[in-house]
């Protein structure tokens, strides 16, 4: 377990980052490693559902492609049966929201699954800590810390991530704020399939590379190897086609989130054309996320750290005072530290060094 010290400093970024509402697919990496420092375990997961309570997706901090893969393309077979131990039912499970594999009858069940068998005891995760996030009275999403033999979690474990399991909650019962999303590479990421979104009759590698960095299930994206069907989503984009000329699509992914693009072309080959749907696939990830990993880096107080993030919001210097509670000397000297540390010389400057850095 860590300080007293960076056990504060490790929630006061947890919050900074929810504050973002930017999502827990969004922030999978940091809320994995935060829960994970949090009591010293070898490793963390998460796994989430899509707005229709379906399997969507799914962030491990050190497993092997390999396995990532055998959770992808045999999901549903070996990892979805109903009545057994698996992340379908954990999430589902009406019990404790805390700690239901560190009981005698939660470890003995988690011992003799599948996901035991087949994920976890390759990646040595004797172990779990499980942590149920709740959504409009439904389990959303799971967080499970993992740990090899001879350490088993405790009660003092459980109790350190209730306030993990709080901010987390809160932000999934918030709605997602106006963020500002930018792509994580420059070059433009395609695939085609045929009109109706079936069959892949071509890929580039940049595009194939983002679809399986994004960790996503019931797409028809394997982890390892090379896609050689359509993703799921290309029906959905070919739907849409069917009474407009384009199509947009949001998708939620592990750190961020795929904006995807498609229009019908036509290609002609003699006197005939044929067909197809294109699909334009970037991979985003929000602009204030990356400003509270920045901002968290600095040397600056937790209150000092919440008005620079308001600023690089956009959020109004007249509106400081009220908002964080604190005298107009008071906040004087605050930004006098923002300021110093961050190079910006004016309130209006916040925003720029933030998102364009």
């Amino acid at each position: 377990m860590p300080r007293a010290l960076e056990r504060r400093r490790l929630l006061e970024r947890l919050q900074l980052l929810c504050g973002t509402s930017a999502g827990i697919e969004a922030l999978a990496a940091p809320v994995s490693a935060i829960a994970r420092d949090l009591v010293g375990a070898e490793s963390g997961s998460i796994f989430w559902r899509d707005v229709d309570g379906r399997p969507g997706g799914f962030y491990h901090d050190c497993a092997s492609a390999e396995v990532k893969d055998l959770f992808v393309t045999r999901f549903d077979e070996l990892f979805s049966a109903p009545g057994e131990f698996n992340m379908i039912q954990m999430t589902d499970s009406k019990g404790p929201p805390i700690g239901n594999m560190s009981s005698k009858t939660g470890a003995q069940a988690f011992l003799g699954s599948n996901v035991s068998k087949y994920l976890c005891q390759p990646l040595g995760h004797v172990y779990g800590l499980d942590v149920r996030i709740d959504q409009g009275g439904r389990g959303a999403a799971l967080l499970c810390l993992w740990n090899p033999a001879g350490r088993p979690f405790t009660g003092r474990e459980e109790t350190a991530m209730e306030p993990v399991r709080s901010q987390l909650g809160q932000m999934a019962q918030t709605l997602p704020g106006p963020l500002r999303w930018r792509s994580r590479t420059v070059r433009t990421a395609h695939l085609i399939s045929d009109p109706l979104g079936l069959a892949l009759h071509s890929i580039d590698r940049a595009c194939e590379s983002i679809l399986q960095q994004a960790h996503l299930l019931g797409q028809s994206i394997p982890m390892k190897g090379s896609l050689r069907a359509a993703p799921r989503f290309c029906q959905q984009l070919a739907q849409m086609l069917q009474n407009q000329s384009n199509a947009e699509l949001y998708i939620p992914i592990a750190n961020g989130r795929l904006h995807l693009t498609a229009t019908i072309g036509k290609l002609l080959t003699g006197d005939r054309s044929r067909r197809y749907l294109f699909v334009s696939v970037d991979s985003q990830v929000a602009a204030e996320i990356n400003a509270v990993e920045q901002v968290c880096t600095l040397p600056l107080t937790y209150r000092q750290k919440q008005i620079a993030l308001f600023g690089m919001q956009g959020g109004k210097r007249a509106q400081c005072e009220k908002r964080f509670g604190v005298s107009p000397e008071a906040l004087k000297k605050h930004l006098r530290a923002v300021f110093d540390v961050t190079g910006a010389s004016s309130w209006r400057d916040l925003r720029d060094v933030f998102v364009d850095s």
